[in-house]
């Protein structure tokens, strides 16, 4: 990500809830990747609520780290998330905080 397009999670999500309005939404929430399924998540989730629950678009980059999509908690509520993680240290665990806060919105939905 530049530091020229530097866009807020909150935009991420409002960006997916518009997404979700729109007549093509369901096709476009079809083609991202699938939690413990397939694309950049198949790795990701296995064994957890999330597996074949979460949707998301991934992104890596040097010391940048993005997840955003949607899933729905327990509750059966349907949630947006957004997450950026940028200038993250060699070997900070960016990527299994994000699941952790997933997997507790999960549990508290």
């Amino acid at each position: 990500m530049s530091t020229y397009n530097r866009v807020s999670p909150r935009a991420g999500v409002a960006l997916l809830r518009w997404i979700d309005s729109q007549p093509w939404g369901k096709a476009w929430y079809a083609s991202l990747p699938v939690a413990g399924v397939d694309g950049t998540l198949r790795h990701r989730f296995i064994g957890s609520p999330l597996a074949s629950n979460l949707i998301a678009k991934t992104g890596t980059l040097n010391a940048t780290y993005a997840l955003s999509g949607t899933f729905r908690a327990a509750s059966g509520k349907r949630l947006t998330f957004s997450f950026f993680a940028n200038d993250v240290p060699n070997g900070a665990p960016a990527i299994p905080a994000m699941e952790a806060v997933l997997l507790a919105l999960y549990a508290a939905n």
